[in-house]
């Protein structure tokens, strides 16, 4: 019997994730059922597709596969999430069934790592700064000579997660100090890394550059509060790429109105961020519309991983981006 594939992607945004020859492989594994529509399945469209299928890819818009549709998919064997976290596209209960649960979060991490090194760099040297002084034809020497070299920093890391680990991988040529809080690192996976680990508030005492990597999980809701902001010290730069609830924001706009630090946010407590917020006029700060891991290099590096990880689980092989039940719990 042929092996079904139900791939959700929309019509319009299938090649931004598939190009033709990793198509061309998905075949090999599988019949292909594709969304032809330029919109997600509606719930009785996915049921329907499921019920006979092997497989099924989905990405970020996608329909969640709930408990419901898993009780009428007794032949899916697989799930493939062509963006991040699992948690809220595929039921629990997928696990307990022995379904295997694919991510792409991996690809993702490689694209936010380099983002926050472009963050660090940018606020380092002043770029927002000068250039806006540029173009207002104020003096730019004066904010220029202030600017500030990422080499034989510092940089403090909350959490040692993905994303934590490949930035760390990119900034070794900068010689730089590393010093993480994560209670669940082994000290000798840390020691491999080239982290100290310390307690939070000697990271965020100790350290030039921050960047949080956090799950949104009740543990970490505003897990950096008031108290924990006034630690930094002056000139630090804080970046966050993980999850707009770990940081209290009006605490950290009440501190980056001192010009004390500085702020790189990816991420924000109400997303899109409200026109009206402080965050967008504020000199020290830098903005953008959670986007630091996803651009068309992302994309098509999630699909062409994600399907070699098809063929390798179809053809009795290990595949290398599975999600556990266990990391299930730290998504957001």
């Amino acid at each position: 019997m042929t092996r079904k594939i139900v791939v959700q992607i929309q019509q319009n945004e299938l090649s931004a994730f598939l190009e033709p020859d990793v198509v061309e492989k998905l075949k090999q594994v599988g019949e292909l059922v594709l969304n032809p529509y330029d919109r997600p399945f509606t719930p009785t469209e996915l049921m329907s597709h499921l019920g006979n299928a092997s497989a099924c890819i989905s990405t970020w818009g996608s329909l969640p596969i709930t408990r419901d549709m898993l009780d009428s998919a007794p032949k899916l064997e697989l799930v493939a999430h062509m963006a991040g976290s699992v948690k809220h596209i595929v039921a629990a209960e997928a696990f307990d069934r022995g379904i295997t649960v694919l991510s792409g979060g991996h690809a993702i991490a490689e694209s936010v790592a380099e983002s926050i090194i472009a963050l660090i760099l940018a606020v380092g040297h002043r770029v927002k700064l000068v250039d806006e002084s540029m173009r207002s034809g104020v003096s730019w020497k004066s904010i220029a000579m202030e600017a500030d070299e990422l080499r034989g920093k510092t940089v403090g890391f909350v959490a040692l997660g993905m994303v934590a680990q490949e930035v760390i991988r990119l900034m070794r040529p900068f010689h730089v100090r590393f010093i993480a809080y994560d209670p669940y690192m082994k000290r000798e996976k840390a020691a491999e890394l080239g982290v100290e680990l310390l307690p939070l508030h000697d990271v965020l005492k100790r350290a030039q550059v921050i960047s949080l990597h956090l799950p949104m999980i009740p543990e970490t809701d505003h897990m950096i509060g008031r108290d924990e902001l006034r630690l930094i010290q002056d000139g630090c730069l804080l970046i966050n790429t993980s999850r707009g609830s770990v940081i209290d924001e009006q605490a950290l706009i009440e501190e980056l109105r001192t010009n004390r630090i500085f702020a790189a946010l990816d991420v924000f407590e109400q997303e899109p961020l409200p026109l009206n917020s402080e965050l967008r006029r504020l000199p020290n700060v830098l903005v953008r519309p959670h986007i630091a891991g996803v651009n068309p290099s992302s994309r098509k590096r999630i699909g062409r991983s994600l399907v070699e990880d098809i063929y390798r689980y179809w053809h009795g092989e290990s595949v290398q981006h599975g999600v556990s039940k266990v990391r299930l719990a730290l998504m957001t």
